[in-house]
């Protein structure tokens, strides 16, 4: 296996690949099969009221068709309203690869981040009461982007240590992460290890920080932990900002950045695929064909504090104090 990347190595391949496909065009091409590709099932979906929130509904998505419990993505979306139909894109590709996904609401406004917490826990908690006959348990994981992607570790100490959920698989997979709130060192530890923890940053995010995600890769004592950064690609018109996940225009660039990783990342926790470990270990790896993510594995900051709106040493950060 080759050795990873540290962040500066990855960088100077960025600008390396940049400069090469000046003028060739975009080398993205819409992925078709593999790690990445939609799967054969259709969406179907069923609307609960979240507990933790009167003002609003969630949506569970199943997969139409499956026969046998299927694993499940709880899923934590960023701060702001409306925005089931913001990760419609990731959403469906994960319910057609054969996966539930819950997704729970918590209220914007009049509240503190605790009560958000709350909110998002009690929601996964009475989809899993309502919809648990089709759901695996055993098999789970975690997804969050911004608000949600800060929220992910705690949301996992709750589903993976107190509630036993995850004991055939679970992964942790953190977006652009924001601050990090009811989750300490302690907490972190007593994490099952054997839980995969993926965090994944983006060059060109202004909003959060990529210390808050550096944190939850360092404290983390995970067996395998991965810690990927995206880069733009002008050629294809690739943002690598902080609306990737969400609001981010590019369904293909959603395909390489997002999609591909969680499919890899569920393929390996979930079914035990060997060469899925081998993809994400090869994130890294340069070679033809059109590669945005890179796996370093010795995170440090590549810009200023001064550069994104919500800074590392900002007071709201319960984990920089």
């Amino acid at each position: 296996m080759k050795p990873l990347l540290t962040l500066a190595a990855a960088l100077a391949m960025y600008a390396s690949c940049a400069n090469a496909a000046d003028g060739a065009g975009c080398a993205a091409q819409p992925i078709a099969a593999g790690y990445g590709a939609d799967g054969a099932y259709g969406v179907e979906t069923e609307q609960l009221a979240n507990p933790g929130d009167a003002g609003d509904e969630m949506t569970i998505y199943f997969p139409k068709g499956a026969t046998a419990p299927s694993p499940v993505v709880f899923f934590a979306h960023g701060f702001g309203l409306g925005l089931a139909s913001t990760y419609a894109d990731v959403i469906r590709h994960m319910v057609s690869t054969g996966h539930i996904v819950v997704f729970s609401t918590y209220p914007m406004r009049g509240v503190t981040v605790d009560q958000r917490y709350d909110s998002l826990w009690q929601g996964f908690a009475a989809a899993a009461a309502r919809f648990g006959g089709r759901m695996d348990l055993s098999r789970v994981a975690f997804v969050g982007h911004s608000f949600g992607g800060g929220a992910v570790p705690a949301m996992a100490y709750e589903g993976l240590v107190e509630k036993g959920w995850g004991k055939n698989g679970a992964f942790l997979m953190a977006l652009a992460p924001w601050y990090s709130y009811q989750i300490t060192d302690a907490k972190v530890a007593a994490l099952p290890a054997q839980a995969v923890q993926f965090i994944e940053v983006y060059d060109d995010d202004d909003v959060n920080d990529h210390r808050m995600a550096i944190d939850l890769y360092k404290a983390s004592r995970a067996t395998d932990r991965f810690y990927a950064l995206v880069a733009s690609d002008a050629a294809c018109g690739f943002e690598a900002d902080h609306a990737t996940p969400g609001r981010n225009p590019s369904a293909l660039q959603k395909q390489y950045a997002v999609s591909r990783p969680f499919d890899a990342l569920a393929d390996w926790v979930f079914n035990g695929n060997p060469a899925a470990r081998t993809a994400l270990d090869r994130m890294g790896d340069p070679g033809p064909g059109y590669r945005p993510l890179r796996r370093v594995v010795a995170p440090e900051p590549g810009h200023p504090e001064d550069a994104y709106r919500y800074r590392w040493t900002n007071p709201q950060n319960p984990r920089s104090r």
